[in-house]
């Protein structure tokens, strides 16, 4: 039976055999789509993973277990990332598609410039974003943490990080309305756009 995170971050502070392997098994693409939203370049976003575990580990012993340990894990990747974004020692980005290789041997090359254009437009509405709504939205739907994790990452109360994740989420849809021809969006409800 797989440890929870909390008991795996116990086993890797007390350097059990091979729990570091599966702590990095199980945040490392979770980690890899954060720092991809952060940097906007595959290689970076590499760099700054592999930088950051080896941080993590070196760390483990200043693990406190009142916050969950990916977001723990998640808050030195981010602040990583911030650091390399100063001082500017990251390539020319690229777009988030071909970051996270989405793509299918199926889609007519119509659909995937369709889709490329997309891509590159919901790029232009994060990055738009002010830096504290974006930097949420990221680690909502990039880090895929809870809104519990995001707040105890960031120090804030809860609300703050829903008003915020609300804030991107609504700039974002109205970035895409203003584009030309504007992005549409299917509701749930009752059909609004």
């Amino acid at each position: 039976m797989e440890p929870d995170d909390f008991a795996l971050m116990d086993w890797v502070r007390s350097d059990r055999e091979g729990a570091f392997e599966t702590l990095v098994g199980r945040y490392q693409r979770r980690l890899y789509r954060l720092a991809c939203g952060y940097l906007r370049n595959h290689e970076d976003a590499l760099d700054a993973v592999q930088e950051t575990l080896v941080r993590i580990y070196a760390a483990r012993d200043s693990y406190r277990p009142d916050a969950h340990p990916f977001t723990w894990a998640a808050r030195i990747l981010a602040n990583h990332c911030i650091d390399l974004i100063r001082h500017r020692r990251i390539r020319p980005a690229v777009s988030l598609e071909a970051a996270l290789s989405l793509r299918s041997s199926e889609e007519s090359p119509h659909d995937r410039q369709e889709r490329r254009d997309l891509g590159r437009k919901i790029e232009a509405a994060i990055s738009a974003l002010p830096a504290t709504q974006r930097e949420i939205f990221m680690l909502r739907h990039f880090g895929e943490m809870r809104l519990e994790e995001i707040a105890a990452s960031r120090g804030c109360a809860l609300g703050t990080v829903k008003s915020s994740l609300h804030r991107a989420t609504r700039g974002i849809r109205d970035h895409l309305s203003r584009c030309n021809p504007p992005v549409t969006f299917r509701n749930r409800e009752r059909g609004r756009a």
